[in-house]
């Protein structure tokens, strides 16, 4: 089997809203760090691009991890590194949306239409990083994550074969936060450009499914 370079992405960023306030996601990278950990133990060269409140593959020490904060920050550093590699797992719930910041602002806690005016002229849409990485390195495997909220199966898939045609993307790993909910599991469907989908149930499978992908198997 080839040694492969995997550069994997996980967790979520945060967006400073001014100098002491940030708005972020509820992604805690959990998967992701299952993700390197089963990637490395099928004995692939790893790269974990991490946000600051991920969490961390169990052999750290096998591991390369580096931190990012920012959409912007992942943006710069996976421009960097997605050419260099032959798989890219992009995991990371990156934001959608930033705000331009003077460093020395603390906006007031008692005006809140202050605050809502502050947040309207300073919004920004971030980069899709996902759109970037096929161009970055067109021979690159990439696999997408696809998040909704209280879709139907079929709905899902169509949004994630939507996804995968705009990205470009090998394979997308889809879920709905409700399906988990009422399933009280990591329930996820691998989603493939023929259309074919195979349903997985919790992290560790999502995971080794992952590595057969990228391996072939």
């Amino acid at each position: 089997m080839k040694r492969l370079k995997v550069l994997i992405t996980s967790g979520g960023t945060s967006e400073y809203i001014d100098d002491v306030r940030i708005i972020t996601n509820i992604s805690t990278g959990k998967l992701g760090a299952k993700i390197a950990d089963a990637f490395n133990n099928a004995g692939h060269e790893v790269i974990y691009l991490h946000g600051r409140r991920s969490d961390m593959p169990e052999n750290q020490g096998l591991v390369y991890c580096r931190e990012v904060t920012s959409a912007q920050s992942a943006f710069e550093v996976m421009e960097k590194i997605v050419p260099e590699v032959d798989v890219v797992i992009h995991a990371m719930a990156v934001s959608d949306f930033g705000f331009r910041r003077d460093k020395s602002v603390k906006l007031k806690s008692n005006d809140p239409m202050a605050f809502i005016e502050y947040l309207s002229e300073n919004i920004i849409v971030n980069p899709k990083i996902l759109y970037h990485v096929k161009r970055w390195n067109p021979n690159v495997k990439l696999v997408s994550f696809k998040f909704e909220v209280g879709q139907t199966n079929q709905s899902l898939i169509e949004i994630a074969m939507e996804s995968m045609k705009n990205a470009g993307s090998d394979a997308v790993i889809a879920n709905d936060k409700v399906e988990m909910n009422n399933s009280k599991e990591h329930v996820a469907y691998l989603v493939l450009p023929s259309g074919t989908t195979v349903k997985l149930k919790g992290k560790d499978e999502i995971a080794k499914e992952l590595v057969k992908f990228v391996d072939g198997n």
